[in-house]
C-alpha cells in the first residue's frame, strides 16, 4: 500500500468526479453523490491548501477504495 500523500482540495475533487461522484448540495459542505454505490462524500471548503492526511485517509475509506485506486484515479 502506498505512503499517503496530501492533496489539494481541487485534486480530491476531481479524484471524486472521476470516481462517478456528482455533487448534489452545495452550502458549507459539498455533498457528492455516487449513485451506484449509493454512498455520499461531505466535504468542507475550508480547505483550501491540503486536505490534512488523517482527513484523506477517512475520506479514501468513505469511497471504499484502496489508495492505489485513488491515486491511480
Amino acid at each position: 500500500m502506498p505512503k499517503l500523500k496530501s492533496v489539494s482540495y481541487n485534486e480530491f475533487v476531481r479524484k471524486l468526479l472521476k470516481a462517478g461522484y456528482l455533487p448534489i448540495r452545495k452550502s458549507k459542505h459539498t455533498i457528492y453523490l455516487n449513485t451506484k454505490k449509493q454512498i455520499t462524500i461531505p466535504i468542507s471548503h475550508k480547505h483550501k491548501n491540503d486536505i490534512p492526511k488523517g482527513l484523506l485517509n477517512k475520506l479514501i475509506k468513505e469511497m471504499r477504495i484502496s489508495r492505489e485506486e485513488f491515486y491511480n484515479l
